[in-house]
């Protein structure tokens, strides 16, 4: 009887089927590795656009607070400077450009709140437009018109975005 022995084609071919195992591992991890470094990628590339919108949006927030906090301030500032027998009638805001209108019981207090307006942080460029005398049931007032800038001091100064910078 003829005897073969097959145990050296069954240690090859585990040898191989253990060699391609190995190759298949080598490949999964790589592709894992290469895969998790796109991923990674493409989350630091949105993390860095969300961080830019965000501190746009944290300086147009900046912005608003201190368009908030300066008016408030000014016109607090302005009731104290008002003297006693002024009354301003209307106060119209055009950009940095301020026009009072007003009645006052003299020409005094006019003078007397334009120069308290130029001592002011608040007020800059005060100029006296017109004034008019006016007699109301039996009492001499003075209509006045004054125009001033006004400043928001400690404002922060931030420049807008520029378009189609991102």
């Amino acid at each position: 009887m003829i005897r073969i022995n097959l145990l050296p084609a069954r240690v090859s071919k585990k040898k191989q089927a253990g060699t391609q195992q190995l190759v298949l591992l080598a490949v999964v991890v790589i592709g894992g590795l290469v895969g998790n470094y796109l991923w990674a990628a493409s989350r630091g590339s949105d993390l860095a656009t969300r961080e830019a919108q965000l501190r746009e949006k944290l300086e147009v927030l900046d912005r608003l607070k201190a368009g908030r906090t300066g008016p408030v301030k000014m016109l607090d500032q302005l009731a104290q400077l008002t003297p006693k027998r002024l009354w301003l009638t209307k106060l119209e805001q055009k950009g940095d450009a301020l026009a009072f209108t007003g009645v006052a019981a003299s020409i005094d207090e006019v003078s007397e709140l334009m120069t308290a307006l130029k001592g002011s942080t608040y007020f800059k460029d005060v100029e006296l437009k017109k004034t008019s005398a006016k007699t109301d049931k039996a009492f001499r007032l003075v209509e006045f018109a004054l125009s001033a800038n006004v400043v928001y001091p400690g404002a922060p100064v931030i420049a807008a975005p520029t378009p189609g910078k991102k």
